[in-house]
């Protein structure tokens, strides 16, 4: 019988050798896709956020416009005449444009405010989707109304002392209805100019506050008073009196001839 050939030792060395080099490949090749991986992930999240962030911004003026598309109906079917300051100050009026109080009991739910009387989802029309926490304005809130809940505010100047202008105001000077007197949309001069519903402050974070102002408190915008949030990348959303919508600059707030309509 012929004898086996059996492998030498150096044999089973090489094949080893061989094993282990292939092995060592094979993970250094796992490594470098788990790290391209990495690397692509670090590149493309901070983009999905940029996006995330468009596209929030796309719906927050998409709110503003159909809110303001609302207002003009309102105004169509009021002789003209612009909806409620809903100022925590002025009180419940029926003809507020927005029904903000969280004491539903005795005040109206928010689905029934004037404007959006109609609209399935009313809730989500009156929040940017960037406005996400409740803590910095229920932290402030110390009256039995509630905190609002909200991101808009409509301009009102409102009677009365206004602290920004330095004058004790006998009449209206718009943009909303107080309940001492209506406010007419044909006294609003450059209505392509005046911002008639306002993104405010809702958080203490500096990057939508730069200036840590008080958050927004009720459904009216005091402009000069009242700060513009500051959460898309340093602009806030409002929406024009001529029933546009854009972003500007969070200062915009400071220059009366951005708001007032006898301006």
């Amino acid at each position: 019988m012929k004898p086996r050939r059996a492998f030498t030792l150096i044999e089973l060395l090489v094949v080893i050798a061989i094993i282990a080099i292939i092995a060592i490949i094979a993970i250094i090749a796992i490594i470098a896709i788990i790290a391209i991986i990495a690397i692509l992930a670090a590149m493309l999240l901070p983009a999905l956020a940029s996006a995330k962030k468009r596209a929030a911004k796309t719906v927050c003026l998409n709110n503003q416009a159909q809110l303001t598309l609302g207002i003009m109906m309102y105004v169509d079917e009021n002789g003209g005449t612009l909806p409620g300051i809903a100022s925590l100050h002025a009180g419940y009026n029926s003809a507020d444009w927005i029904y903000w109080r969280t004491n539903t009991q005795t005040r109206p739910a928010l689905q029934k405010s004037p404007i959006v009387a109609q609209t399935a989802n009313a809730a989500a029309l009156f929040r940017c989707p960037l406005d996400l926490s409740d803590a910095f304005r229920i932290a402030q809130c110390t009256l039995p109304d509630g905190p609002y809940l909200y991101s808009y505010s409509l301009t009102g100047y409102g009677v009365g002392s206004y602290t920004a202008l330095s004058t004790n105001l006998t009449q209206n000077l718009g943009m909303s209805s107080v309940p001492t007197g209506p406010f007419k949309q044909s006294a609003i001069r450059n209505p392509t100019l005046k911002i008639m519903l306002a993104e405010e402050v809702t958080t203490s974070n500096l990057t939508e506050n730069p200036t840590l102002a008080n958050a927004i408190s009720d459904g009216r915008w005091m402009p000069a008073q009242d700060e513009l949030t500051a959460r898309h990348n340093g602009q806030a959303n409002v929406a024009f009196a001529d029933g546009h919508a854009a972003a500007v600059p969070w200062q915009a707030s400071d220059d009366y001839a951005n708001s007032l309509p006898s301006y």
